[in-house]
């Protein structure tokens, strides 16, 4: 839980082939903020629009994780100029084999939690993790279960399983691309280092295809407002 940040900014790049040899590349930008619960019952806000390819550039996703009840969540689609009440998490990244909520920070109190047995990933000693999501959540997945690595506490792998109990895609970070930061604004103490891997693989494991996750661009613990997380931001 220590090991992230009360808010960042982000640049992402998803290129996604088959095994046909088609690739498609897709451009994201992500802010993020945690938020006191006990203050307003919200525990995060997500923003996230394309900026590539052309064909859904601007289009964005909005999301308020809520202590408690149901999420608020938003799609902004530039062809009809509406915002929409959705189920935003569920919602394939333009043909990725990424759901929105494989690249939003999970929350602790999203689902229930169970340590099981460690194991070994790519050499890497790992802490493993099943997590049951809440219905509220309207989640996509009915496990997801994370290996953590134990020096970095990143999750070094993450396995998804469907609401018919079938493992369906895993995540595997690229171990080279760990890298730390320092969360200088950190107003629980003092300043921390915080690691996240920069580069990870998803890939669908019925269809055969993946996706290659990149983070081009991260700024951690920028100022972020409110007003950052609205729906007319939505839809500037």
């Amino acid at each position: 839980l220590n090991n992230r940040f009360d808010a960042f900014s982000q640049k992402l790049a998803m290129r996604s082939g088959d095994a046909g040899g088609n690739f498609q590349i897709v451009g994201m930008q992500m802010k993020y903020k945690r938020y006191d619960p006990q203050k307003k019952g919200i525990l995060s806000k997500t923003i996230a629009k394309y900026t590539e390819p052309q064909d859904v550039r601007h289009l964005g996703y909005l999301v308020i994780n809520k202590e408690s009840g149901q999420d608020d969540q938003f799609v902004y689609r530039p062809s009809s100029r509406k915002v929409r009440r959705v189920n935003v998490r569920g919602e394939s990244i333009a043909g990725t084999d990424l759901a929105f909520e494989d690249v939003v920070p999970p929350e602790f109190e999203d689902g229930t939690h169970h340590r099981l047995p460690d194991e070994e990933v790519n050499g890497m000693d790992t802490f493993v993790i099943a997590m049951i999501p809440k219905i509220s959540t309207e989640s996509e997945y009915a496990k997801i279960l994370f290996y953590v690595e134990k020096e970095r506490f990143v999750p070094i792998r993450t396995q998804y399983w469907d609401n018919k109990r079938v493992l369906i895609k895993r995540m595997d970070a690229e171990a080279s691309s760990l890298t730390k930061y320092e969360n200088v604004d950190n107003l629980d103490g003092p300043s921390r280092t915080v690691w996240i891997a920069k580069k990870s693989e998803m890939k669908n494991l019925k269809s055969g295809s993946f996706t290659l996750l990149e983070i081009e661009d991260f700024t951690a613990d920028p100022n972020l407002r409110d007003r950052d997380f609205s729906q007319r931001q939505l839809t500037s």
